[in-house]
């Protein structure tokens, strides 16, 4: 068992038992074969024309050459292997990274417009001085825009994350211009906004030239970013970049998660309003009135189904969660690892509320074990569709492109197809980065 003052239980824990932002204790950590979130390769081909480089050991490379293999993007992805004397020899590394990278540069039919460069931990463990290594390469290729990226893992527990420092590295490289009045970026989130977004119609509606960071046609497009007047960020990982972006030139910013609360919605869409220079005038009663009918509809098709959500569908799992139970919904488990802490009311809601409802973990190395037998059960999300072992799962990954009350609206109607039709679990959760290159 666990308590609020000792070790928590390895894998799940009910939801009034568990420690607040960290449920689960850290150790050796299984990684469930579901890949549809976005990796740095994924995330790094967003920038149109740029080429990959990673500088590491051949056991580091395979993952990721194999990713670029699966996208047909190996024309725009290159390695420089690290070898043994290469960390052996005072000032080997450098060196090795300077020439490895510039062979690739010069090897290639035309100069990218951008290179985006992975050291790895390797280069943290012999001290390398990166600084140096980009001032020489910048010196030999004026011309191309450099990405300081990394492929460090061991900075997942206690630094940036790799994926959130890429994010900020991808918009480094975006030069400042002139504000165009009508520019709005949306920036920090692998997937495009759904047609329907309340975003993007108010931002339609306000004649808004919207570029967004994974949408981008050429490098051209992808660097009149730096004209936006207003940058828009929807999803957690993205907040650091958007907002150093934001700041180097003095632009507006605003955060808009995808939550499943009408009073931030409301809030969210009117200071959006307010940063265009609108009001929000939509009817929020008939708006909100919309939303109950789609999840009363879903209700009667789901019934007293069991739910399972994971926080690789929507970036708010808490606020998902708590959602479902106000509207009667069977939810009774949450995979996740860490809580936001801008979901702090809603996990004290739900140790209030639904004290029995578990808590799972994703990476606990029990998980490689566990019965996946509850086929009757509907998921929300691939982790949590792969670790109940069911056919019927909403699928998507970083809220789908979803947001507002048009966003509640089709995730109702997601739910109730979900539970409708079965999908292939086993075809569909291998493969990474949905919605992306390697999926079209």
């Amino acid at each position: 068992m666990n308590d609020v003052h000792g070790a928590v239980l390895s894998q799940s824990a009910a939801v009034a038992d568990c420690r607040f932002p960290k449920p689960f204790d850290n150790g050796l950590e299984f990684n469930a074969p579901v890949h549809g979130t976005w990796n740095i390769v994924h995330i790094g081909y967003e920038i149109p024309g740029a080429h990959q480089i990673y500088i590491c050991a051949d056991n580091c490379m395979r993952g990721v050459v194999m990713t670029a293999a699966e996208m047909g993007e190996l024309a725009r992805f290159s390695g420089v292997v690290l070898e043994e004397d290469d960390m052996v020899f005072a000032g080997r590394i450098e060196q090795t990274t300077i020439e490895g990278v510039s062979d690739v540069l010069r090897s290639l039919d035309s100069l990218p417009p951008a290179a985006i460069i992975f050291p790895v931990c390797a280069h943290k463990f012999m001290g390398c001085d990166m600084e140096y290594v980009y001032r020489c390469l910048e010196e030999r290729f004026p011309k191309v825009k450099f990405v300081r990226a990394f492929m460090d893992p061991i900075m997942q527990k206690r630094g940036t994350s790799p994926d959130v420092r890429l994010r900020r590295a991808m918009l480094d490289i975006i030069d400042e211009q002139p504000v165009n009045p009508l520019a709005v970026n949306v920036a920090g989130c692998d997937v495009s906004m759904a047609e329907d977004n309340d975003i993007r119609k108010l931002l339609a509606d306000s004649g808004c030239i919207v570029r967004e960071m994974c949408c981008c046609s050429s490098f051209e497009d992808y660097m009149n970013m730096g004209q936006g007047r207003l940058n828009i960020c929807c999803y957690p990982a993205g907040v650091p970049g958007v907002k150093n972006f934001s700041g180097r030139f003095g632009r507006d910013y605003i955060w808009l998660p995808f939550v499943f609360d009408y009073g931030k919605t409301q809030t969210g869409l009117e200071l959006l309003a307010a940063k265009l220079g609108k009001s929000f005038a939509e009817d929020k009663e008939a708006m909100k009135n919309d939303v109950e009918s789609a999840f009363a509809a879903a209700e009667k098709v789901i019934m007293d189904t069991e739910i399972a959500l994971d926080y690789t569908a929507v970036a708010r799992p808490l606020s998902l969660g708590r959602f479902l139970i106000e509207h009667r919904f069977n939810l009774t488990k949450i995979y996740l690892d860490v809580i936001d802490t801008d979901e702090e009311e809603d996990f004290r809601w739900l140790q209030a509320n639904a004290p029995g409802l578990v808590i799972s973990s994703t990476v606990d190395i029990s998980g490689r074990v566990l019965r996946r037998d509850n086929a009757g059960c509907l998921a929300i999300g691939q982790k949590a569709a792969w670790f109940e072992g069911t056919a019927h799962f909403v699928n998507i990954v970083e809220g789908g492109g979803l947001y507002g009350y048009s966003g509640m609206i089709r995730f109702a109607g997601l739910m109730e197809e979900a539970l409708l039709e079965e999908k292939d679990t086993r075809d569909i959760v291998p493969r990474k980065g949905l919605g992306c290159a390697s999926l079209i």
